[in-house]
């Protein structure tokens, strides 16, 4: 099951230094329970060897040359496995077109309070699809604060705790007004951008209004298929954003399609409105253009686009790193939304100890026919 080499081990075909397994030891004395290290890197000699090597109850078990005793579990050293893919398991997330079913990530407020399994399947329609609606909200003020706990807090911004969103006479952003507003993410100027934005409906729009939303890597992916040189440009071309008012002052330069250390779609940074003039050479700006545009054109096609019209007691969810919002036809009448943002990584944390909990949950009771909630 494994062999000694000079510098490293083979275990199960997969090759371990033996530096990064005294590195790993799994002791009280080197891993707290909390999961922390007890371990210093400062303190870890690279040329370490082992005194002796033997297979105990599944568990490779290294005694060292300094006497030191270190076990390894069979699951522990397998998952390592995965060290050696280049990129980074995105699976969860399920892209989506136009023709999204409104359906799959629609939710009761009321069962998502009072149902964990219900909760559960709210929190992954938002980690999968980037985007979820809840019905039956509470038509009262800040009712959405109470949504976010429910998985995390909220994100103040230099708007605030929350911004109302409502047709003002000297606005500071176009969203306040009742003009239509071509698909965006929010607060593109900031570094971290806010990852998660809600908007309640408080009251609709009496005609228009309309919502439209797209699912930016969607898009990105048919951009790459189609048009792969403009994609390259859009991830490697920096482009500036700013909000400036007699308050604020927030600048971030960026790329419009951002991409992880491993390739992978990470975000989309766009929003016409807050974009400031591109500097380019002048022999790539109309390259650029004709990428930049190009992006857009398909960002807004019918088989990208889902719109909607919310109610009132109705609210949305979604990832701002991914989804990009828009209203589609100009609001008339009293329309009023209120809107914050929070963060996804609260929300990955709390689905996560939730599905671990449910599954627990389901193990005592299949053993007592207890029906899950």
């Amino acid at each position: 099951m494994f062999t000694q080499r000079a510098s490293h081990l083979i275990y199960n075909n997969q090759p371990f230094h033996y530096f990064w397994l005294k590195d790993n030891c799994r002791c009280n004395d080197c891993l707290h329970s909390s999961g922390q290290r007890l371990q210093e890197i400062l303190d870890l000699d690279l040329a370490i060897k082992p005194e002796v090597v033997t297979i105990e109850n599944d568990n490779l078990v290294i005694t060292w040359q300094d006497g030191h005793c270190s076990h390894y579990s069979q699951d522990f050293l397998d998952s390592m496995q995965s060290c050696e893919n280049k990129g980074v398991d995105v699976d969860h997330r399920v892209l989506w077109d136009g023709q999204l079913a409104a359906s799959d990530i629609t939710f009761s407020y009321p069962d998502v309070l009072s149902r964990n399994t219900i909760k559960r399947d709210w929190l992954r329609a938002v980690d999968q699809f980037g985007l979820a609606f809840l019905q039956d909200v509470p038509n009262t003020d800040k009712q959405l604060f109470e949504v976010v706990k429910q998985f995390g807090f909220v994100r103040d911004t230099n708007y605030g705790s929350h911004f109302e969103v409502i047709s003002e006479e000297n606005p500071v952003n176009l969203a306040y007004t009742p003009k239509p507003l071509s698909l965006h993410t929010d607060n593109a100027y900031r570094h971290p951008v806010p990852t998660l934005q809600l908007l309640h409906c408080l009251v609709s729009a009496e005609q228009g209004g309309i919502t439209a939303l797209t699912d930016g890597f969607y898009a990105a992916q048919l951009l790459q298929q189609r048009y792969p040189q403009q994609y390259e440009l859009l991830t490697s071309t920096p482009v500036t954003y700013r909000f400036k008012n007699d308050e604020t002052h927030l600048e971030h330069t960026g790329y419009i399609i951002e991409l992880n250390n491993s390739g992978q779609l990470e975000r989309i940074r766009l929003n016409n409105r807050s974009i400031q003039a591109i500097k380019l050479p002048f022999a790539e700006m109309a390259a650029f253009y004709e990428a930049y545009q190009n992006f857009s054109r398909i960002l807004h096609s019918e088989e990208c686009k889902f719109s909607c019209t919310l109610q009132p007691g109705e609210l949305m969810i979604f990832n701002n790193e991914r989804i990009l919002h828009g209203r589609e036809v100009a609001a008339e009448g009293a329309r009023h939304l209120q809107g914050c943002y929070a963060d996804i990584d609260s929300l990955k944390s709390t689905l996560a100890v939730l599905e671990t909990k449910l599954e627990t949950t389901l193990e005592i009771k299949l053993e007592s026919n207890v029906e899950i909630k």
